[in-house]
């Protein structure tokens, strides 16, 4: 065997202890592989003196991030902070031609244009299938396994906490606020949530998984995204009964020369696959020209799942360079055949519509119209029976397809109505 590939860690915490656990106790599919050795060189964390969850050398520990790219020991850095100073640490790297694993999303979803072209021009890889679904291949999947396909669609669960809620929600066991609080209790949501709940950590995934699967160059921060926070009870019951479960989906498509790309809460049908994903697991729907549907799913977040793939990516890399196979970066360089995110204005789709109206003559003849002046049309009506008390009624219209721009207009001439006084409720539906 070879000499042993130096290892530079940059970040200890859940996962970082989840890839060193894995390097230590290698599995036989990782023994069988010839030159796959790897050594530990240097780690940086924030607290030397603090105990770990795994034993690692305390000579190798430091608090400079910067001494592991520089060792020249070092030859695979691999980044698990997260921290807002990874694009220098991974950006240093690269420079100096070493191959970078990370599971950054933030990082790649914002600044990967760079760091792709950075590692192109100095014979580095990096690779980053950690960065979305945690230890589901996905990105694997769309650059190698379905290369030979156009990827059509793609529809995806990518945020376990926000699936863990609305799952919950789902069964009754308590309103939004109740659940995101057992949720951070048990670990499943941060301290501060909004990245979960907002949906931009999804909208962050889904821009990497576009880049792959439709070449586009658009970042989180193009995605359309809209996240659960507003969801109620009342929401999910009537989803319920129309036959449709709430979840917060990711979605690109193929749009005439550009990529729809949005996230944001969906009614999809009760009987369709994603409705079926509970809890905190992932799944991800891709729609090939060659292969039709394709399903993955798993966990999509946690300290073995994602380490798997870092350390995955770390052998990959170890094995092209013993190959002479150069690195694999030149796939994500996409030239003159981007495309851009279409604006969210132009996307067609159906919509469920809810809100509290006051009930007198008139009011449902109202709304209609304003629908019919945008050229939407009514496909069903429920109306509950009135609150005795408010003097108000449960109004709820599911609309044919029509354009986001259309309703959004509609919206805003409704919610002008004095008869709607607390506005409406908007869920985008898909089928799926």
């Amino acid at each position: 065997m070879s000499n042993p590939i130096g290892v530079g860690l940059i970040g200890l915490g859940t996962v970082g202890s989840g890839v060193v656990e894995l390097l230590q106790d290698a599995p036989s599919s990782m023994r069988r592989r010839k030159h796959v050795d790897f050594a530990l060189k240097r780690v940086a964390v924030r607290d030397r003196a603090r105990p770990r969850a795994v034993a690692v050398d305390k000579a190798l520990l430091t608090a400079e991030a910067a001494e592991v790219v520089a060792d020249p020991a070092v030859q695979l850095v691999v980044e698990l902070t997260g921290a807002a100073p990874a694009y220098e640490w991974v950006s240093a790297a690269l420079r100096q031609g070493k191959d970078v694993g990370t599971a950054n999303k933030a990082l790649l979803a914002e600044r990967g244009e760079e760091l792709f072209e950075l590692a192109l021009k100095n014979g580095a890889d990096l690779m980053f299938e950690a960065s979305v679904a945690g230890g589901i291949p996905i990105i694997r999947s769309l650059r190698s396994g379905l290369v030979a396909n156009r990827v059509e669609s793609l529809y995806g669960i990518l945020n376990g906490t926000t699936n863990y809620i609305l799952t919950r929600m789902s069964r009754g066991e308590g309103d939004y606020a109740d659940i995101l609080k057992d949720a951070q209790d048990e670990g499943y949501a941060e301290p501060d949530p909004t990245m979960d709940v907002s949906g931009m950590d999804a909208a962050q995934k889904l821009a990497i998984l576009c880049r792959i699967g439709f070449h586009s160059t658009g970042t989180g921060s193009d995605v359309f995204c809209e996240g659960i926070e507003h969801i109620e009870q009342s929401d999910i019951e009537y989803a319920r009964e129309l036959g449709f479960v709430i979840k917060l989906l990711a979605i690109a498509k193929q749009q005439n020369g550009s990529v729809e790309a949005r996230v944001h809460p969906a009614m999809v049908p009760t009987d369709s696959l994603l409705a079926n994903i509970h809890d905190e697991f992932n799944a991800i729907q891709v729609q090939g020209s060659a292969v039709g549907p394709q399903v993955f799913s798993g966990r999509g977040a946690g300290q073995m799942p994602t380490a798997s793939a870092v350390v995955a990516d770390m052998v990959e890399m170890v094995e092209r360079k013993v190959a002479g196979a150069g690195t694999a970066i030149g796939d994500m360089i996409l030239g003159e055949e981007a495309v851009s995110i279409a604006p969210v204005e132009n996307v067609e789709m159906r919509y469920f519509l809810r809100a509290l109206v006051c009930d007198q003559p008139g009011v449902l003849e109202r709304i209609a119209r304003i629908l019919a002046e945008e050229h939407i049309s009514i496909a069903s009506v429920i109306q509950k029976e009135r609150d005795l008390e408010g003097g108000s009624v449960p109004l709820v219209i599911v609309t044919h397809e029509a354009k986001e721009a259309a309703m959004q207009r509609a919206l805003g001439a409704i919610d002008a109505l004095d008869a709607v006084p607390d506005g409406v409720k908007l869920i985008r539906m898909e089928e799926l």
